[in-house]
């Protein structure tokens, strides 16, 4: 009866191993995609900002060094705040009772990155206006501000269409 088990356990670990190898190269090819993806925005957005702002080549070089820094630590940000979510989703799942102390810590930890996110928005304004005059500044704060509208709306459409997908996840 051991030995039943244990083959069994072989034979699901013989099986799995190459789904898990097939899901890793599409996962790993997902990440290149989306980082190839991600440069091809970034540089069509700074070819906007650079024309809509009449930015001198030093100034678009200054503000190129400024979103990459920044932009690592909003996308650093970002990803803690999606993995954040995703433990409080699974906290508050229907039907799972939530344990209110991890509810807590979670929902505190999401509050102090506001805070952070808006800490580092801060930080790059004052850092861009040692280069851009305050209107360029101005139109800069408007531009991002409408991309980041877009992009929300862009992912909410995604995810409007995966809610319908999966029906068991429709109170998300």
């Amino acid at each position: 009866m051991r030995t039943d088990y244990l083959w069994l356990i072989g034979l699901m670990l013989f099986w799995a191993s190459p789904a898990a190898a097939q899901r890793q190269r599409q996962d790993s090819a997902g990440a290149v995609q989306a980082d190839s993806l991600r440069h091809r925005i970034e540089e069509r957005f700074a070819s906007r900002v650079q024309e809509r702002l009449g930015l001198t080549s030093d100034q678009t070089a200054k503000l190129r060094a400024t979103s990459q820094t920044f932009g690592a630590r909003r996308r650093e940000l970002h990803d803690r705040e999606r993995r954040l979510r995703e433990a409080l989703s699974r906290q508050l799942q229907p039907g799972i009772a939530a344990q209110p102390d991890s509810v807590a810590r979670l929902t505190d930890a999401l509050i102090e990155l506001k805070q952070q996110s808006a800490q580092v928005a801060r930080d790059e304004m004052k850092e861009v206006a040692r280069y851009l005059n305050p209107v360029q500044r101005a139109r800069l704060f408007m531009m991002r501000e409408q991309f980041s509208h877009r992009v929300k709306q862009a992912h909410g459409r995604h995810w409007m269409g995966r809610r319908h997908k999966h029906k068991d996840r429709s109170w998300m």
